[in-house]
């Protein structure tokens, strides 16, 4: 599956915003609230591997906040990785591990 295939399935299952990493937290650019860690929940995530540059791939996550705002972030592997955006997804990892 292409980014744009991962995008078109999230939007279908309700997750139609896209959360951003900020200094301060996760904004919804839907609403344009920010959200701190412990108010969202890593739902499902899915890879990109299109077999030829490691630079084009990239992970889909589903996230939901507490107050019901779906949405995903977009993070590409390895290297390239922001490292606020992975900040954040390793704390929604752990916690999803712990429960």
């Amino acid at each position: 599956m292409t980014l744009a295939d991962l995008q078109a399935n999230a939007k279908e299952h309700g997750f139609e915003h896209h959360f951003i990493a900020e200094k301060d937290g996760v904004r919804s650019d839907g609403t344009g609230r920010l959200y701190q860690a412990d108010e969202l929940r890593l739902v499902h995530s899915n890879s990109t591997d299109q077999g030829t540059d490691p630079g084009d791939d990239a992970t889909l996550f589903m996230i939901e906040a507490k107050d019901g705002t779906k949405g995903v972030m977009i993070l590409a592997d390895a290297f390239h990785a922001d490292p606020q955006k992975a900040e954040i997804i390793d704390i929604l990892r752990r916690k999803r591990a712990a429960s």
